[in-house]
Parts: C-alpha cells; sequence; structure tokens
C-alpha cells in the first residue's frame, strides 16, 4: 500500500528492488486500474531488463470510483504517493514517472508543477479529446523540463499526430516519439489497421518496445548518448 495523503492505495510491484537502476511509478488510464494489460504488460517487460516498477491505483479508483476527476485534481494524490514509492522503494534511486493516458497526463502536470523525477514516460498521451484537436492538452507543456518518451499509436483518436508534433517544440527539452504503426489508443493494432495484415493486442505491442524504453533509459543515465537517444 502507498499513501495518497487522504487514503491508502493498493499498489503492484515488480523488478528487484535493488536493482541499482532507475526505478520506475507508472499509472493507469481513466477507466483502468493497477492491472490494466497493457500497463502490467510494460511493467513485467521493464521488470524482465531489471528495472523495479511501482504501479498504484490512483486515489479515485482506490476510493472505488469508476470516474476520474478533471486531472489537475489528481495531481495532489499522485505527487503523495510518488513520495510514498520513492521512501518505499528507492529513495536514493533517479525515478521515471508516467503511464497510460489520463495517468500519463497527471504524472506529465506533476513534473510540470516541480515534482522531482528522472523523466516522463508517457503512454497513450491524450492530446485532445475525440475528433476536437482545436483544443490539444498542452498548456503545461513548456514547464516540462525533464526528458520525455511518448509511446503513440497512429489510429488513436485521443491524438492527432499532426497536432502533436506541431505541440512538442513546446516542451522545454527534447522528447522522444516512438510510433506504432495502427495502434490505437490502447497501442492495440487491428487487422485492418496492421501493416502487415496481423491483429496484435494492447499487452504484445507494449511488450515488444521494452528495446526502445531501454535505450531512452540509457540516456538519462549516460549523458554522453543524451544527444542521440533523446
Amino acid at each position: 500500500m502507498l499513501d495518497a495523503g487522504d487514503l491508502q492505495v493498493p499498489a503492484e510491484v515488480d523488478g528487484p528492488e535493488d536493482s541499482g537502476k532507475v526505478h520506475f511509478l507508472l499509472t493507469h488510464g481513466a477507466g483502468g486500474d493497477r492491472n490494466t494489460a497493457g500497463l502490467k504488460a510494460l511493467a513485467l517487460g521493464l521488470a524482465e531488463h531489471g528495472y523495479l516498477v511501482v504501479r498504484p491505483d490512483l486515489p479515485y479508483r482506490a476510493a472505488g470510483r469508476s470516474t476520474p476527476p478533471l486531472a489537475e485534481k489528481s495531481v495532489p494524490g499522485f505527487n503523495n504517493i510518488f513520495a510514498s514509492a520513492r521512501e518505499q522503494f528507492g529513495p536514493d534511486a533517479p525515478w521515471v514517472v508516467g503511464g497510460r493516458s489520463y495517468g500519463g497526463r497527471v504524472a506529465s502536470m506533476a513534473v510540470a508543477e516541480g515534482l522531482d523525477a528522472a523523466g516522463l514516460l508517457l503512454y497513450s498521451y491524450p492530446l485532445h479529446r475525440p475528433g476536437n484537436s482545436s483544443e490539444p492538452r498542452v498548456a503545461h507543456w513548456p514547464q516540462i523540463l525533464v526528458p520525455s518518451l511518448f509511446l503513440e499509436g497512429t489510429h488513436d483518436p485521443f491524438c492527432d499526430l499532426e497536432v502533436f508534433n506541431r505541440h512538442l517544440l513546446e516542451l522545454g527539452i527534447k522528447a522522444r516519439v516512438h510510433v506504432v504503426e495502427g495502434g490505437d489508443h490502447s497501442l492495440r493494432v487491428a487487422k485492418v489497421n496492421s501493416p502487415d495484415g496481423n491483429a496484435r493486442s494492447e499487452g504484445s505491442v507494449v511488450a515488444s518496445l521494452g528495446p526502445v524504453i531501454e535505450d531512452w533509459v540509457e540516456a538519462l543515465v549516460r549523458p554522453e548518448r543524451s544527444e542521440e537517444a533523446l
């Protein structure tokens, strides 16, 4: 359990606690929880590479609510969860925060407000409401001053990639983007959208991104590679 301020939230911990590597705190999307298939696959994949990953339920989910509050309302609870996870599992380790969709957006807002993280890992960032790309959720991006890795699908109705690429210039530091051809908002690839005609589940797509993420993480701890990989 982790301390979210007003309540304790359940969390899964994957990977070795004494890894000596970067640690991760990854949170779920608006309609999911800590065991959402893609988030779990991402955590287990990172754990296989020797990273410790903490994936908690956000406070609204732990309180039994299915509908999340506005993202900014979840930031204080996220900050408390991060502080609790860092105290329990790695007070001296560098931490990457992020997650899927809503959870990643909350993490990015926390970092923009000064959360002490080494980087952001954002999986299916919800740039805008479906069909309304004229109101992108990027007001806080200029305040993000840590390296950021985005995992985005070409068929995600929440992320028009043309709009997304324009707004990447607003980030305060270089960002890296990995695009999944045919990926929807969960990065699942339907047969009709697949480059090779084969459908791929959310879990299998996310699990396959391990090398991409590891290469990016290496740049966090090896500054000489930052120009190449961030």
